[in-house]
């Protein structure tokens, strides 16, 4: 069985709508409550990322992923994106083993 193999517009519509889909208030929500924080840097240390940073890394992820010529994941975080044969993918992961 043969996959589809989505040129990097239809990558890059892929990831314009998970950014426009994706719960960045709820990762948000759950990394307050828990203290989940990120090096923000040298001069800000840790803290817990605001939305817009949530974001940023996000799309920063979904970019290096789509631009990647084979399947590939990568993640920070907290965040997870996969590029799979079948698309691509925006997770957020509590835990796992």
């Amino acid at each position: 069985m043969t996959q589809k193999k989505f040129t990097e517009s239809e990558l890059e519509e892929q990831n314009s709508k998970i950014m426009s889909t994706f719960n960045f208030e709820k990762v948000h929500q759950h990394m307050v409550e828990t203290n989940h924080q990120w090096y923000m840097g040298s001069s800000a240390g840790m803290k817990v990322p605001d939305i817009q940073d949530l974001r940023n890394t996000a799309r920063s992820l979904l970019t290096r992923a789509a631009y990647s010529n084979e399947v590939i994941n990568v993640g920070t975080g907290g965040f997870m994106v996969y590029k799979l044969p079948w698309g691509m993918s925006l997770t957020f992961q509590l835990a796992w083993s």
